[in-house]
This record gives C-alpha cells, structure tokens and sequence, in this order.
C-alpha cells in the first residue's frame, strides 16, 4: 500500500525514505557507479549534461565490458516523453515509462534499507491544503530529514512561491492548475486536435508541478528534475491519477503500446527488461504488486449520442490562426496579445455551424532557449470584451530546443476546449489570443508559441 505522504504512515514510510537516500548520496556507502546510487537513479531519468562526459567520469578506468557501464549506457537518460525526440510514440509512454521507473527505484530502497515493509509515499498537491511541498523537505539541518532538502526549489523570485518556507506553490493564483480536471478526459490517445488523458496530464498538471517546485536547474527541467527528492512522491501522484483513470472505467490503449519494453536497473542492481502489458494493471504485477490508500474520484463517462460519436471521429479543420506567420515571442513579464484571422469563411460561420461538435484552441510547438520558470494563463479575447478566467495554463517544462540528449526542437503542445466560450461569444467579432505571464520570467528565455490557430471537429 502506497500511502498519502500527509497521513501517519505516509509520514512513516517517508522516514524510511530519508534512511535510505542518506545511503544512496553517501559515495561511501554506495559508489556512483553502483545502480543502486543516488547518481545512477537521477541519470536514469535525465543526465545533466553529456551522456558520454558522465559515463567516463563516472566509470574512468572501467573496461567498456563491465556490466554496471554497460547497464548505464543501457539507462541513462531514457526518460519517455521527455529529452527524447518528442515523437508520439515516446508522448504516449510518459505513464507506463514513469510507473516503471518508480516501481523499481522503489524497489532499490527496500534493498538498501533491507526492509520489504517500504512503500512510497505520494504528494497530494491537488487537495486544498497540502499544496506546500511536505515540511520534511524544508529542513536543512535536521540531521535525518535535510538529505531530502534542495536549496535551488523557487524562492519567490520568478514563481510567487518561496517553496523552501513551506507557501503552497500555487500561491496568490486566480486560478490554480493544481486540479483533477485531466480524470474527466475520456480518451488515452492524442490526436491532431485534442489531447488524451496522458498527454494532457502530461503537460499541464505534471508540468505545472515542475516550473512551481524547482527553478531550472531543479525540478524545472528534466535534466534536473529526479536530483530533488520531491520528484519520487510528485511522480508516485502521477501514477496514482492514472490508477484512478482506469478504475473510473477508462481504458488504456492495447497492440503495440504493450509490446513496448525498456531497461532499468532492479534491486540487485542487475539488469532488467520491463514491458508494458505488464505494468498497466497494477494488481497483475507479476512482482510487487501495490495500491493507493486513496484514490481520486473520477467522473462518470458520459454516454456519447450518434451524432456526437461521428463528430469525435470526424476530420478536423482548422478556421482561424495567428495573423502573423513567424513564432510567437511572449513577453518576460504582462501580456502578449496574439491576433487571429479567419481562414476562408468568417469564424462567426464556423461557430454557426459547430452543432454538436468541438471547438479547439490549439497552441502548439512552444520553445524557449531556457526553461522560464512561470506559467503563463491564456485567456481568448473578444472585441470590447477582454477574457476574464483563463482558459487554461501552459508551461515550458521540457520545451526547451537544446537539450543536452542531443538537441531538438520540442514539440510540446497544449489544446484547450472553448465550444461554449465561441459559441457565446463568436457573434461580436475575431477573437484575440492573450497571454499573460505569471510572474517573473528568467529573462534569456525567449519563449516563443509556434503557432496559434483555433480548429473544429
């Protein structure tokens, strides 16, 4: 049983937790190059920095042959969906790729405690009152409790929060995007116009977590992100909203989304070949099988008439986009404001003739030279009648061009559904696209929005 961290046995276990880190960071107890290592499980995620830098630094004067270089070689830096090459066959691992790697790190800390009673914790930060990062995270000097504190988590700075003094990192937000909306999301799978329950996940709520917890060289960029503590119980959240998913009667893909398989390192530090058929129910687990003390309530699936099930299959048509044709650079600090102009026939037609079908905000494409360290609302505009609730948030967490793993340029996305807002509204002229930063952005960011384009289906 996973436990809330916030409840007495979560608070147990995260001692545990402690225990076992303060092993794993100390070289001389287990050497970077053991897998079992603190290093070893960071780099798994994401490598700060060269790939090949650090397997020679970590590994100098091993032979090429020795199975703890070659296991790294096999690991490091294979996080799905980020640092990769953005390609939707990597997006849609982002769960199955993230339950694997905390299952077995999972499993790497009962071996290091020699104690099998140990599960992980989770961080709720979606529930009103527990969107402080845990107070056993904020303790420096405590002699137990500061192997799990970071310093470089926001200070206030460029987020309103200052994480360390314990202020929710949603702090003084109209807003917030710390809520379960992704879990009425029907769908698994992305398509050109909408995002799928783990895309979407994905990008806002577990993105929004990075850029609110840890500056850029923290747990605002994946090279950094799994070097925080924090990250093990903010992943172990994620992956019990989508337990949640599947238990409120959503189904995940099948064919060749099961057959994928990936490398880790397991509890003896050996390597292992996970595959997805068997990680995506969890009370199948062949080893190590495990569930939430609490789940999330998931809404009802809505039963979908005809007409609106041809509508969700039918083609998608994009009606108005960006007047400009160059990327979008948003400002550091206030708003930018991004026009839209219609494409053949007035968007007022298009709306009229929506009947029964979705309409989509799409911005798509975002980069930044580094990651800016704020959200940014979007609000939809109309002439003489400026948007007063965002329609969403988006963040720049792994949307940076240069990645050490090799450089591309990102292709993170976000969609968000305006049907009603355009049907009110669409009669009283072009819409206008505002976003507005959320802070202080890092002012080498140069955030830019690829394209922004509204679209039917």
């Amino acid at each position: 049983m996973r436990y809330d961290v916030a409840t007495p046995e979560g608070e147990k276990m995260l001692e545990k937790y402690a225990r076992a880190l303060a092993k794993m960071m100390d070289k001389a107890q287990i050497a970077e190059s053991d897998p079992k290592s603190w290093t070893f499980q960071w780099y798994t995620h994401a490598v700060a920095g060269s790939i090949q830098n650090e397997i020679n630094r970590v590994y100098q004067n091993v032979p090429a042959s020795d199975p703890k270089r070659l296991l790294a070689l096999a690991t490091w830096s294979t996080c799905q969906a980020h640092g990769m090459n953005g390609l939707p066959q990597e997006e849609r691992m982002f769960l199955p790729w993230h339950r694997m790697y905390v299952y077995y790190f999972e499993r790497i800390i009962r071996s290091v405690l020699g104690d099998q009673t140990f599960t992980l914790p989770y961080w709720d930060y979606t529930t009103p009152g527990k969107r402080a990062i845990p107070k056993q995270f904020r303790m420096p000097n405590d002699p137990l409790y500061k192997v799990l504190y970071r310093a470089n988590r926001n200070n206030g700075e460029n987020q309103r929060a200052k994480v360390n003094e314990g202020q929710t990192i949603d702090l003084d937000r109209p807003t917030t995007p710390l809520t379960l909306a992704v879990l009425g999301n029907p769908k698994y799978e992305s398509d050109e116009a909408g995002t799928g329950f783990n895309e979407e996940l994905d990008g806002n709520l577990h993105g929004a977590v990075h850029v609110l917890t840890g500056n850029p060289q923290n747990m605002g960029s994946p090279s950094w992100a799994a070097r925080d503590p924090i990250f093990w119980l903010h992943h172990c959240n994620i992956d019990r909203l989508w337990a949640a998913w599947n238990a409120g009667g959503r189904k995940n893909p099948e064919g060749t989304f099961l057959t994928q398989s990936f490398a880790f390192a397991d509890e003896n530090g050996q390597r292992v070949e996970a595959t997805v058929r068997d990680f995506v129910d969890l009370e199948k687990i062949k080893v190590g099988t495990y569930r939430y003390d609490k789940l999330p309530p998931v809404p009802p699936i809505p039963a979908v008439a005809a007409d609106e099930a041809v509508a969700t299959n039918a083609p998608v048509t994009i009606f108005a986009r960006q007047t400009q044709p160059q990327p979008v650079r948003l400002e550091v600090s206030g708003a930018t404001s991004v026009p839209l102009t219609s494409i053949a026939v007035p968007i007022a037609t298009h709306v009229e003739n929506a009947s029964g079908r979705s309409i989509f905000l799409l911005l798509q494409n975002l980069n930044a030279a580094v990651q800016p360290n704020v959200l940014y609302n979007v609000f939809l505009d109309f002439p003489n009648s400026p948007g007063t609730t965002p329609v969403g948030q988006i963040n720049f967490f792994d949307s940076t061009g240069a990645q050490p793993q090799g450089g591309r340029t990102s292709s993170r996305r976000f969609t968000f559904d305006v049907t009603q807002l355009m049907r009110s509204s669409a009669a009283i002229g072009t819409p206008s696209v505002r976003l507005v930063a959320d802070g202080q952005a890092v002012a080498s960011a140069n955030a830019t929005v690829g394209s922004v384009a509204l679209a039917r289906r």
